[in-house]
C-alpha cells in the first residue's frame, strides 16, 4: 500500500518527536513539506536543520542548508543573516556582504529602520568597497555618524536561539593529526562503494543510541577535516567540506562547483576528484566519472589506502558500464591488499559467476 503524504509527514513528525535531533529525518521531513507544497512548514524546518548544524559545528552544511532556502526565497532573513555571519567569520567578506545587503533591504522595506541602520553599519565595516555604503548612509541615515568601529559588528540573528559560535578544539585532541583516510572520509552510507568497508560493529552502535541515529558519517568528515590541512588554507577545507555538504542535501550542481575550487588545493585535490566521481557516477554519467578516477590514480604519492579506494572506484564503474573483466580486475586488485574483506570477496564471486554465464551463453 502506497503511503498518501499525510500519512508520510505525520510518520516523520512522530519520529521527530522522539528524536529531535536527527538531522536526515528534519531535512527528509523538510523535503517532504515542500514537494507537497507546504512551502511555510518546509522553510521553517530547513531553518531548524541549519541551527542545529551549526550547535553541532557542522557549518558547511548549515550552509548549504541556507542556500536551499534561498533557493525558495531568495529574500529570506534569517539565511540572509546567518550566511552574512558565516561568511564574514571565513573572511569572505564580499560573500558576506551580498547577503547582508539582502537582509539590509528586507529590513528597510519593511519599515525596521534600527535593524537596517544596524546592518548597514556592518556592510561598511566589512564590504571591500565601502563608498557606495557610506553615500547610502548620509542619503538615508542624515543624522547619524558613522562610529570608528561599529558597536554592532556581531550582528546577531533574530531567531528563537542564536547557535553559539563554533568552539576550537584543542590541539591535543582525538581530532587533531587524522588527515585524509579516503575509504573513510566519505562514509559509510553516502554511496555504493562503502558497501564494501562497513562493520558489523558500525552498524551495532548506530541503532543502539537511537538519539544519534541518522547523524551521518559526513559529519564526522567535517569534523575531522575542520582543525586539520596545516599547509592548506581555511578556504580550501570549507569549499570541500561545503562540497560534501551540498552532496549530501541532493544539489549535485552546487556540490560540483564547489568541488573545482578544492581540485586546486594540493591536500584535497584526491578527496575532490573521488566525490566528483561518485556525483557524475549517480547522474548517470559513468564517462565522466571515470574520468575522475583515472586523474586521481595518476596522481603521485598516492598512499596505499588512496589507491584502494580508487580502484574499488574504478571497478565499480567498469561495472556499471558493462566492462567486466576490467571492473574484475581492479576488484581483485583491492583484494589482494585486503584479503579479509568478504564484501568485496563476495562481489568478485558474483562478478565471476556472471562473466562465466555470460560467456557460455
Amino acid at each position: 500500500m502506497v503511503e498518501i503524504p499525510e500519512e508520510v509527514i505525520s510518520s516523520l513528525e512522530e519520529q521527530l518527536r522522539q528524536t529531535p535531533n536527527n538531522f536526515r529525518l528534519r531535512l527528509k521531513l523538510a523535503d517532504n513539506y515542500l514537494s507537497y507544497g507546504e512551502r511555510e512548514q518546509a522553510l521553517e524546518e530547513y531553518c531548524k536543520s541549519a541551527r542545529l548544524y551549526l550547535e553541532h559545528d557542522f557549518t558547511p552544511l548549515a550552509v548549504a542548508t541556507y542556500k536551499k532556502i534561498l533557493n525558495e526565497e531568495p529574500q529570506h532573513l534569517e539565511a540572509n543573516l546567518e550566511l552574512g555571519r558565516i561568511y564574514r567569520q571565513k573572511k569572505f567578506y564580499a560573500d558576506a556582504t551580498s547577503y547582508f545587503r539582502v537582509a539590509f533591504d528586507n529590513y528597510r522595506e519593511n519599515g525596521l529602520n534600527d535593524s537596517a541602520l544596524q546592518t548597514l553599519e556592518t556592510i561598511i565595516e566589512i564590504a571591500p568597497d565601502k563608498e557606495p555604503f557610506r553615500l547610502l548612509l548620509q542619503e538615508l541615515f542624515p543624522d547619524h555618524r558613522e562610529s570608528e568601529k561599529s558597536i554592532y559588528s556581531d550582528i546577531i540573528v533574530a531567531h528563537a536561539q542564536t547557535p553559539p559560535e563554533p568552539q576550537p578544539h584543542p590541539e591535543n585532541s582525538d581530532d587533531a593529526g587524522l588527515f585524509f583516510d579516503l575509504g573513510a572520509e566519505l562514509g559509510d552510507e553516502i554511496t555504493k562503494i562503502d558497501d564494501f568497508s562497513i562493520t558489523e560493529t558500525d552498524t551495532d552502535e548506530a541503532e543502539g543510541n537511537p538519539q544519534e541515529h541518522g547523524v551521518e558519517e559526513i559529519f564526522q568528515t567535517l569534523k575531522s577535516t575542520l582543525h586539520e590541512d596545516k599547509d592548506g588554507t581555511d578556504s580550501d577545507k570549507f569549499h570541500y567540506n561545503l562540497a560534501l555538504s551540498y552532496n549530501e542535501l541532493k544539489m549535485p550542481e552546487q556540490a560540483l562547483l564547489e568541488s573545482e575550487e578544492a581540485l586546486k588545493s594540493t591536500n584535497f585535490r584526491l578527496p575532490a576528484l573521488l566525490l566528483r566521481s561518485r556525483i557524475f557516477l549517480s547522474q548517470g554519467s559513468p564517462s565522466t566519472a571515470l574520468s575522475q578516477i583515472q586523474q586521481g590514480l595518476l596522481e603521485k604519492g598516492l598512499s596505499r589506502q588512496d589507491f584502494s579506494t580508487f580502484k574499488l572506484q574504478l571497478g565499480l564503474i567498469l561495472k556499471e558500464m558493462g566492462h567486466y573483466p576490467q571492473a574484475l580486475e581492479a576488484f581483485r586488485e583491492v583484494y589482494s591488499l585486503d584479503p579479509d574483506n568478504k564484501k568485496l570477496a563476495d562481489e568478485i564471486s558474483s562478478l565471476e559467476n556472471s562473466t562465466n554465464q555470460t560467456k557460455s551463453t
